[in-house]
């Protein structure tokens, strides 16, 4: 069973692929991953491509997958919409953005600032779990996100190097936050530094979208380049799971 078969089912997770540059573009790729996330992490935590490489990207590929593409490192409000509203018609399938405050009065203000603003493009709003107390926060808060036309909230990391997703948050907890998610109808995608070795307890959250960058680079460095024998394994294994899962559906 190949990515992208069973887009359209709800038992289905799909898998989200980061790539930080044009050139790492590869048909492998294509044929072996269900989200192209074009992220580029010089130029932050979820740095932007240049739009008109977005572009690119776009006029070849649309048709074929579905695209993501972080908005950057925006901490001004103003600017966050400006930037959203030029990203929402590029045609993308999601725009990523991130939660970056540390003021904790000021957390939500970016999710209010959506409020009665419509977009075509689906938000996917990214939420750092070794920030601060976030993740407790917006659990607290989901029927705001929901209020706000945020039907997406992926759970990620912001600072690399002091360890992956699972570092800051149990198991337990993450299955609560996605019970939760899924009550006010706000699909989840989780990533973070995640290994090949993490894909089968992952997958049991049945989490909408799983995402990964370093595991599929040389090196495990997500600032090297993609090895697409690793691309390759981590499809086959999180195929494997994923086929497992329709099955125990009854799908």
């Amino acid at each position: 069973m190949k990515p992208g078969e069973y887009k359209n089912m709800s038992v289905r997770t799909n898998l989200l692929i980061s790539l930080r540059k044009l050139d790492e573009l590869s048909e492998e790729i294509i044929n072996n991953v269900d989200i192209l996330d074009l992220k580029d992490p010089l130029n932050g935590s979820i740095g932007a491509w240049d739009l008109q490489d977005i572009k690119k990207v776009i006029f070849k590929f649309k048709n074929q997958i579905q695209i993501s593409a972080t908005l950057g490192d925006i901490f001004i409000n103003e600017t966050f919409l400006i930037k959203l509203k030029q990203f929402d018609k590029l045609n993308l399938d999601y725009i990523k953005f991130g939660l970056l405050s540390m003021n904790i009065k000021n957390l939500f203000d970016k999710i209010k600032f959506l409020e009665e603003r419509k977009f075509k493009t689906k938000l996917v709003c990214v939420v750092f779990v070794d920030i601060c107390d976030h993740l407790k926060l917006v659990y607290k808060r989901l029927e705001l996100f929901n209020a706000c036309g945020i039907k997406y909230i992926m759970l990620d990391t912001y600072d690399k190097n002091n360890g992956d997703l699972l570092s800051f948050c149990n198991i337990c907890n993450l299955n609560k936050f996605i019970t939760k998610c899924k009550k006010f109808d706000i699909k989840i995608g989780l990533a973070g530094s995640l290994k090949e070795t993490h894909i089968p307890v992952m997958m049991k959250l049945k989490p909408n979208i799983l995402g990964f960058r370093s595991a599929i680079c040389k090196f495990n460095k997500r600032m090297s380049e993609v090895d697409t024998r690793k691309l390759k394994k981590i499809s086959r294994h999180f195929n494997l799971c994923n086929n497992k899962a329709i099955e125990t559906a009854g799908a």
